[in-house]
Order: structure tokens, then C-alpha cells, then sequence
């Protein structure tokens, strides 16, 4: 068979493409929960869902059937026509996703802190961290949690595979 490595790390983006969770969950205080994914957005409002929430999955469902479409076509070009593709979306997308807590680092400490005095964010968070800002007058402490989930760490090692399958030139 050619191209094994490709083959496989294409299969494999349309498993993560087809997997309904997310890949990453924040939590601001318990206040505002969002579980997100290239492909999922859920937005907990004090415990409610928003449902925004649909809208932009309905969005994120196209974008996931255009993932598996174009992994679908690639697999053809390699087996009916022997043309060695790569689809690199899911590599880009997993190894961009852990600048997450990077970015919530800006958004409080530059955009929130605008708001709120005493906005100081840690830089990076995989976890729990207590952030502490005064508002009012009044010092208010909150719990901040940003983890990767299991289907994360699974998109992650399918993105490596792609890296490792646009790299070889025979496999």
C-alpha cells in the first residue's frame, strides 16, 4: 500500500472531525463556562445554556462536514490516483489551540483590566488559578480553570501524525 502514514493521519482527521466534544474547557468564577472545540462551541451562562451556542454549531457542523469532505477527497486522490495528499488543518488547529490561555491572558489583562482595576491575569493556565481584581471598591476574588480535554490530547497526536506524514515523502 502507498502512502500508510498519510492514509492513516487522513482517517484519522475525519474521526476528530466526527467526535462531538469539545477540546478545551474555561470557567470564569463558575459565572461563564465555555467547553470549545474547532468544531463545538457550548456557552454556560450561571449554569445556563446560551443558546448562541446552537447558532454557532450550526456553523461549526458545515465546517466539520467540509473537513471530512476534503479529507474524503484526499483519501481518493491516494488510492484511485497514487497522488500522496495532506490535510494539515487539524495539525495547525491542535498545536494553535494551546496559545488558548495565552489569549485570556491578553483578553483580561489588556481588555478586562480596561474595566476592572487590578485585573492580574497568570500568563499561562492549564488548571486552576484564582484571579484577584477590585471592583467597586471591593475585592473580589475568582476561580478560573482552563484544561484540555481528553479529545484535545487525541486531536493533538493526529496532528502530529500529520506533520510526521507531510514531512515523509514516502509514507
Amino acid at each position: 500500500m502507498k502512502y500508510p502514514l498519510s492514509i492513516t493521519s487522513l482517517l484519522l482527521n475525519i474521526i476528530v472531525a466526527v467526535l462531538p466534544y469539545c477540546w478545551w474547557i474555561y470557567s470564569v468564577g463558575g459565572i461563564i463556562r465555555i467547553d470549545d472545540s474547532i468544531f463545538l462551541l457550548n456557552i454556560y451562562f450561571e449554569g445556563q445554556y446560551l443558546y448562541i451556542s446552537e447558532f454557532i454549531n450550526v456553523i461549526l457542523i458545515a465546517f466539520r462536514a467540509y473537513v471530512i469532505a476534503v479529507s474524503s477527497y484526499y483519501l481518493y486522490t491516494i488510492f484511485k490516483k497514487g497522488v500522496k495528499k495532506n490535510y494539515m488543518l487539524i495539525a495547525w488547529a491542535s498545536l494553535f489551540y494551546i496559545l488558548d490561555p495565552v489569549i485570556m491572558y491578553f483578553l483580561f489583562n489588556y481588555v478586562i483590566s480596561y474595566f476592572l482595576q487590578g485585573v492580574t491575569y497568570p500568563f499561562f493556565i492549564i488548571g486552576q488559578e484564582y484571579v484577584t481584581f477590585t471592583y467597586s471598591g471591593s475585592q473580589i476574588t475568582m476561580l478560573i480553570e482552563s484544561y484540555p480535554t481528553l479529545a484535545y490530547w487525541f486531536s493533538l497526536a493526529v496532528g502530529i501524525i500529520n506533520l510526521f506524514s507531510r514531512i515523509s515523502k514516502k509514507y
